[in-house]
């Protein structure tokens, strides 16, 4: 662990650790913690550990390496004296987190001017949205309703095959899968493509009861398959005839009934 002055708070973790000044680290524990549970339930990684350090206090970058091996997440906690732009709010944290160890241990990037890693996008954005919290989860699902009910929410026949938005817009820098911890939003079209990477990775959850669904997916595509045959064989519709399509149709009708979506369905 570096060492470095200022009013620090460093704390050992389940995660591994955390090096903050001491207001923020309860909540950079939190995020940690939650993250940490996240990669077992949704990645399948049984330990995979990592640092929180804030910005003040280090010159790594988003993602380095620690001494000891572990990834380190740097993170701006606080409005410093010499910088006016407000924190990116830490509930993000385990947002980003997601992202890393996804495209870290699961899909890896082997290109650049890509989103994250060599997985499609929506796969890559499925996996950070899937360690969100409940609060910004039931967000992300209250608009999906909105967007499903005024026909705007994202087809799964273009949200399979689309880029990422904020790529499109180029308001993404070019990456070769270390990706910046926050960006601001410029395309019309990323509210819907989140929210939609929301819902179906909650519908996908309960259509193949596994919560692992996006650690299946990831082994799928490092295997060359195709991934939207596998879904469709995995949801009862590899042997429809536009089986996207149908599938599609399933997953608007589930937004429309499902308990955490504001229908009155049971589970």
């Amino acid at each position: 662990m570096e060492s470095h002055s200022g009013q620090s708070f460093i704390r050992s973790t389940a995660f591994g650790y955390v090096d903050v000044d001491a207001e923020s680290a309860e909540s950079a524990t939190e995020e940690g913690n939650a993250a940490y549970r996240s990669a077992g339930s949704v990645l399948n990684l049984a330990d995979a550990r990592f640092g929180i350090v804030d910005s003040d206090y280090t010159t790594s970058r988003w993602g380095d390496r620690s001494p000891d091996g572990l990834p380190v997440y740097v993170w701006t906690f606080r409005k410093s004296s010499t910088n006016r732009t407000l924190p990116p709010p830490v509930y993000l944290l385990r947002h980003e987190i997601g992202h890393d160890l996804f495209v870290r241990y699961l899909v890896p990037s082997t290109k650049r001017d890509q989103y994250g890693g060599d997985a499609p996008d929506w796969l890559d954005e499925m996996a950070a949205v899937a360690f969100e919290g409940e609060a910004l989860k039931a967000i992300r699902r209250r608009a999906a309703v909105r967007y499903a009910r005024e026909a705007k929410l994202i087809p799964l026949q273009r949200f399979l095959t689309m880029v990422h938005p904020e790529m499109a817009t180029g308001s993404i820098p070019a990456s070769s899968g270390q990706l910046a911890p926050v960006f601001e939003a410029r395309s019309n079209e990323t509210l819907q493509f989140y929210s939609t990477a929301t819902a179906f990775y909650d519908f996908l959850v309960i259509r193949t009861k596994s919560a692992a669904i996006i650690a299946q997916l990831a082994a799928a595509f490092r295997d060359g398959e195709n991934l939207d045959q596998w879904i469709l064989a995995r949801t009862g519709y590899e042997e429809r005839e536009n089986g996207i399509d149908a599938l599609n149709a399933d997953f608007l009708t589930w937004i429309a009934c499902d308990p955490d979506y504001g229908g009155g369905a049971s589970r």
